[in-house]
């Protein structure tokens, strides 16, 4: 018997190493398995919150813009045309970043934004015209009720849960 293990130690031990390093590889994909599967989860988690973020910045710029309406309006009531018209431009650019973070498949949300952007800009366009001048009570009641349907879309836009969703 010790003869045999004197002359056979290098096979046996041979055999042995190669089951153990058969065992390690199997164990090695399965861990490569399972990290890739954690990657894969780790990696839809980050989109699905990254999703949610822009959602959620989307919702608190229309709020914003939507505040921003009332303060317009405010400034026709007390006649600070040249006030109302900066923050026009301020309501654009803002309406502007909201459409450029929609999603390409929300078509009709883009739609109503960039009409409520190109209303915005006409009406921008009026005052400017009219800062020199005083604008009618009749001018001044279209301004606002053009101000509240754009604000209503906003608002209903902005409640909108899906709103975002891709």
């Amino acid at each position: 018997m010790m003869e045999f293990w004197s002359t056979s130690w290098g096979d046996v031990a041979t055999v042995v190493g190669i089951i153990v390093s058969l065992g390690a590889i199997v164990w090695a994909i399965k861990e490569a398995r399972g990290a890739r599967s954690a990657s894969q989860a780790a990696e839809i988690a980050a989109g699905e919150t990254r999703d949610q973020i822009a959602r959620h910045l989307q919702t608190v710029d229309l709020y914003r813009a939507i505040g921003l309406i009332e303060r317009i309006k405010i400034l026709h009531d007390n006649d600070r045309w040249e006030a109302a018209r900066e923050h026009y431009q301020t309501l654009r650019a803002m309406l502007s970043d909201v459409i450029a973070r929609c999603p390409e498949d929300q078509s009709d949300v883009r739609d109503k934004l960039a009409t409520a952007r190109t209303i915005v800009g006409d009406l921008e366009n009026l005052i400017r015209g009219r800062v020199s001048r005083p604008i009618s009570e009749r001018g001044r009641s279209r301004l606002i009720q053009q101000l509240n349907e754009i604000q209503s879309d906003l608002e209903v836009l902005a409640s909108n849960v899906s709103f975002g969703d891709s």
